[in-house]
């Protein structure tokens, strides 16, 4: 049966915010926490009947804390992870730019078809989430499904899913702890249509 809505939640905060935060694993930092209390208070009407998160722990908390006010089922996985940024891990650009002055310009330039040193390929990343993203909504019931996620993999859900230029989805996925509000069909070619937004201050 196809779906009838999917939330997409970039989580709060964490002290890396600034920094090339990919594959680490921070948790929220008192900003988090807040916009987290407020993400709660903004979905605690939503019909949400499961949700889907990474496992890092920036998403999985906000997941799980969601599970628990609406009673529902929660599914961590690594494949909803943002792209691992090798080396850069950490670092602000003004660092990368010193520690890498021949690999920063090639991939500022050259994105997405160059690699961190390190790091994992863009075409990897783009494979493994748009596989899990064609599964778990191609599989789902009707209902309303939330997933807890990074900028990076809400990015290419919306250029992928939802056809939306790449500087739409930059723009719409800027904060932390926003939710996207979309109108969903399953299937074999799952697709999304963005019909709301929200983000904590």
């Amino acid at each position: 049966m196809a779906l009838s809505q999917v939330i997409l939640i970039r989580h709060p905060a964490t002290a890396m915010a600034g920094t090339f935060c990919g594959q680490s694993d921070p948790d929220l930092d008192v900003v988090g926490a807040a916009q987290l209390c407020a993400l709660q208070a903004h979905l605690a009407s939503a019909p949400i009947e499961r949700i889907l998160s990474s496992d890092l722990r920036r998403a999985s908390r906000c997941a799980q804390a969601l599970a628990t006010q609406h009673g529902t089922p929660v599914s961590l996985h690594p494949a909803w992870r943002e792209i691992h940024f090798g080396a850069w891990e950490g670092l602000t650009w003004p660092e990368i730019e010193r520690r890498y002055p021949d690999d920063a310009p090639r991939w500022l330039s050259g994105f997405p078809h160059i690699t961190p040193p390190q790091g994992e390929p863009y075409a990897d990343f783009r494979a493994r989430v748009l596989r899990q993203a064609r599964q778990c909504l191609g599989e789902a019931q009707r209902g309303t499904l939330a997933l807890v996620t990074h900028r990076g993999v809400l990015q290419l859900l919306l250029q992928t899913l939802c056809a939306l230029p790449a500087a739409a989805a930059w723009r719409m996925t800027s904060e932390c702890a926003t939710v996207l509000v979309c109108d969903a069909a399953g299937g074999t070619d799952p697709r999304l249509t963005v019909c709301a937004q929200w983000s904590a201050r």
